[in-house]
């Protein structure tokens, strides 16, 4: 069973190398990475696990040369996450708060900052550091990058800066603006990426600089925190624990969902091949569900079932109110980027590859 203070290292699973294989493969203009320097904040979570293992895989394949730069706080968790880089020529691990001046010598010419709190308790307990990250962290790394010369950055974004949809049959595409209540506290990350996608903007326009704005729909995968507290999450480890599926509303919410392999695989479109000042939504583009069916999907792989309970104070202050948020994610189709993963696949897979662990 796997136990959330294991470390978990995904690459000794055969279903996470294949992934890891497929996003090598794919025929991208690799050489726009050869010789050069990249930062990645959020080295340690979801995305960024995998985004390292494909590049650091990707560099010994093709001698790259590409130095890579993981920032994150905790060291202790990052060396043994990444412990097979090491000590590597092209791996070094920086523990710093992207909240504080960049303190790194040199040029960086690509920077992917993907460092940002996306866990609901998180959202009620620190909403100031929620916002802050999307907000004095973009500029701090901006600021590094125009005075060293970036070539290029990407700021992760979110679905939930759409907001609430205006009608219930919508579906966002990049010109898309909904309902956000902005006086309530959950408010803290939706206009943290705005105000962070809206800085990105007038850099672009006052610097010249290029940038690059992906916007994630909801991910999900083996990477993941075990102690992650957004819904899908505790899902995917309810399955993975062969426990009945514990849901906390009526499950009546439709969202665009996206596996993490399929995620980076966009991210390294947007990096390689987007347009300078434009947002790409990336999410999976056949597969709907209501959450109460995705719950539903879960239990059945292990027999179980769906059980309701109302949640906790605190975790109901992190909830969205959001009901409604499907994404288009044609205009990245248009770069080229197809998902290997559709909802099902992705989530039994996920199940699967921790389960191994």
């Amino acid at each position: 069973m796997v136990k959330i203070e294991v470390l978990l290292v995904y690459l000794t699973s055969k279903l996470y190398q294949k992934d890891i294989e497929n996003i090598i493969t794919l025929s991208l203009p690799w050489s726009k990475l050869q010789d050069k320097a990249l930062l990645l904040t959020g080295a340690s979570g979801l995305i960024g696990t995998m985004l390292i293992d494909v590049l650091m895989i990707k560099n010994k394949k093709e001698q790259l040369n590409l130095k890579i730069y993981a920032i994150g706080r905790n060291e202790e968790t990052a060396k043994k996450r990444f412990a097979d880089y090491w000590g590597k020529p092209y791996f070094q691990f920086v523990s710093m708060d992207v909240n504080q001046t960049i303190q790194l010598e040199g040029k960086m010419d690509f920077i992917i900052h993907a460092a940002s709190n996306t866990h609901p308790r998180l959202y009620a307990s620190d909403p100031v550091g929620s916002l802050m990250t999307n907000l004095e962290g973009t500029h701090n790394l901006l600021e590094y990058g125009r005075v060293h010369g970036m070539e290029r950055m990407l700021f992760l974004s979110s679905v939930e800066i759409y907001g609430q949809a205006l009608r219930k049959e919508d579906v966002f595409d990049e010109m898309y603006c909904g309902y956000i209540d902005c006086n309530g506290v959950r408010a803290c990350y939706p206009e943290g990426k705005r105000a962070g996608e809206a800085l990105c903007n007038a850099y672009i326009s006052q610097y010249g600089m290029d940038i690059v704005i992906p916007r994630l729909s909801r991910v999900y995968g083996p990477t993941m925190r075990l102690d992650d507290s957004k819904a899908m999450s505790q899902f995917l480890m309810n399955g993975v624990r062969n426990e009945n599926i514990v849901l906390k509303s009526q499950g009546l919410q439709k969202f665009s969902y996206c596996y993490v392999g399929d995620v980076v695989q966009g991210l390294l479109y947007c990096l390689l091949k987007g347009e300078c000042g434009e947002a790409y939504n990336i999410a999976d583009i056949k597969t709907f569900m209501l959450l109460k069916d995705i719950t539903q999907y879960i239990a059945s792989l292990n027999e179980k079932r769906v059980v309701f309970d109302l949640p906790d104070a605190s975790e109901k202050k992190g909830f969205s109110k959001v009901t409604v948020g499907v994404m288009d994610s044609s205009k990245l189709q248009g770069l080229g980027w197809k998902p290997f993963d559709d909802l099902k696949s992705g989530i039994k897979k996920t199940i699967e590859i921790l389960k191994s662990l």
